[in-house]
């Protein structure tokens, strides 16, 4: 046995149990008829960028459920005739948008957002209700999951593939989404939510087995910890709230196929719980594990994700 397929074995039996409600989908089907009721509101305008020879870039922004503006670049290739695919690039944490030029170098487009509240651009209009404020964003709303901070991203994700399909550029039946890390639990979001992704692609996923997190305090969810440290009393509300963005649950609401990577050596978002969360999708869909890999983008995987860009 190869010393990848051995370490597959162990994950194997290291699978996390979902922690659905059971109004889980329901919850999502009201959240996102909320989202449609509202305008997009798309605007753009023309940047200037040294690719401008090979690809033409716009500062764009769209309107979400709460009147957040999210702000974002679509690029698309100067050559394309017609409608192209486009890929919708989510961020990781605490980072922001960029502009991907090996995507437009594949003949596709790319809308990459700036996720609200963190680095870019994207303004949070929300009111947060409980959590500690000044602790950290995965508090925001902790004890209410129709007021928590993951709803309103997951919302903005599956807006931006909205946003995407109403691009003249755009060819709204290729449209896919990537992501990792945050990312690639807002790829999930997007993908199961929107009903308009052709694919998902998702690499060292974050936001799964959000329970464990919150006990290990990893990463992102060292607030949710130390938040739960103080308010001790706080703490079956609170992991009941997370279990609605969990995404060893959201996966099951995956309709389209979807690639997984992780990292063996990941130390924040831990094999065992991105390979929960691939067991638990029951669409088409297959993963790579990459040995001695920790928490960043494998290349191999990305280099794989463009082969399949340039092919839709």
């Amino acid at each position: 046995m190869s010393y990848v397929s051995e370490k597959e074995a162990i994950l194997k039996t290291s699978v996390y149990p979902q922690t659905k409600k059971q109004d889980f989908e329901d919850f999502w089907q009201r959240a996102v008829a909320e989202l449609r009721s509202s305008p997009l509101s798309i605007t753009r305008e023309r940047l200037k960028t040294p690719y401008d020879r090979t690809f033409l870039t716009d500062r764009l922004t769209y309107t979400t459920h709460d009147e957040t503006q999210v702000v974002a670049f679509f690029s698309w290739p100067v050559s394309a005739k017609g409608k192209v695919p486009c890929v919708v690039w989510f961020h990781g944490g605490n980072s922001r948008k960029a502009i991907h030029p090996e995507v437009m170098a594949t003949g596709a487009a790319c809308l990459a957002i700036d996720v609200r509240s963190q680095c870019g651009e994207t303004i949070d209009r929300a009111c947060y209700r409980s959590g500690d404020l000044n602790g950290g964003l995965m508090t925001c709303g902790i004890l209410d999951p129709e007021n928590h901070y993951l709803r309103n991203i997951y919302l903005d994700a599956v807006r931006a593939v909205d946003c995407a399909a109403e691009l003249r550029e755009v060819d709204p039946e290729r449209i896919v989404t990537f992501g990792g890390s945050q990312g690639g639990a807002l790829s999930i979001a997007a993908s199961a939510l929107s009903g308009k992704s052709r694919k998902c692609y998702t690499f060292v996923t974050s936001y799964c087995c959000l329970s464990r997190r919150a006990e290990l305090g990893s990463g992102i969810f060292k607030s949710v910890h130390d938040y739960l440290e103080l308010y001790p009393a706080n703490t079956d509300q609170a992991l009941d709230t997370l279990t609605y963005f969990d995404i060893i649950n959201l996966v099951s609401l995956l309709k389209v196929p979807a690639s997984f990577a992780l990292g063996l050596l990941d130390g924040i978002c831990l094999p065992e719980f991105v390979y929960s969360a691939y067991t638990h999708a029951a669409c088409e869909k297959d993963i790579s594990l990459h040995p001695f890999t920790p928490h960043t983008t494998p290349e191999a995987y990305k280099e794989r994700v463009l082969f399949e860009i340039a092919a839709l």
